[in-house]
Formats: structure tokens, sequence, C-alpha cells
């Protein structure tokens, strides 16, 4: 079998038994093409190693080295999942800022489960007399 046969095969089972993690390695591959695509990395060939490095610097830091390969899967990584959490960031806080409205300044119809601003008599869906807490 050859190693992209392996590979469809590999990715096939990923993404069958794993949809969220195939989601986000998908993403992260993505951007990897976007940035190793650029002709300033001047790479020829089907793989590049990718390895980091702790140097204990003067004074007694620690510095993190790693190639321009590396950096980059890295920086996809860290692109990947801003991109993901800002994508997402607003259905979070409109889905909170909605319970909150309900919580503090709605009332729910019995009848058709409509949500009212609180000081509401009747439901503006289907007219239903409103009962207040």
């Amino acid at each position: 079998m050859t190693s992209e046969e392996s590979r469809r095969k590999f990715t096939e089972w990923f993404k069958k038994n794993y949809p969220q993690e195939y989601y986000f390695f998908h993403k992260i591959e993505s951007n990897l093409d976007k940035l190793y695509s650029t002709k300033h990395l001047g790479h020829e060939g089907e793989f590049a190693e990718i390895s980091i490095n702790v140097q204990k610097r003067e004074g007694g830091k620690y510095h993190l080295a790693a190639d321009p390969f590396t950096s980059i899967f890295l920086g996809s990584i860290c692109k990947t999942m801003v991109d993901e959490f800002a994508n997402n960031i607003e259905s979070i806080a409109s889905d909170r800022v909605q319970k909150e409205f309900e919580n503090r300044f709605s009332i729910k119809c019995l009848n058709c489960k409509f949500v009212n601003l609180t000081h509401s008599k009747y439901c503006n869906t289907c007219g239903s007399e409103l009962l207040s807490n």
C-alpha cells in the first residue's frame, strides 16, 4: 500500500470515528497549505522535518528554538484555535445574552412558549393572557 493510500484510509477512519477532532485537524491542514505554499520557504519534496529545541541562554534563561517549518506548523495550530474561538464566540455570547434576557426581563407564555417582555399582559404571538410570577 502506498503512503498516499495509507493516509487516505487513516483520514477516512479518523473522520468517521472522531468527527470533531477531524474538523480541527482539517482546519489546521488548510492553514498549513496556505502558509507552506509561499515561495519564501524554498522547500522541495514531499516531507519537511519539524523539531523544537529548548536552549539555555546566558543568564540562565531558556529559549524555545524551532526551525521555520516547525514555526509555521505551530503558528497554524494557534491560528486555527484563534479562528475557531472567534467564529464561535458570537453564538456562545448570544446564547448567554438570550438566557439572561429570558431570566431577567421576560415572561414566557404558558400557551405558546413565546418570550414576552416582563410587563406584558398578553402574549405578542397568540394573545393569551400572561400570568406574572
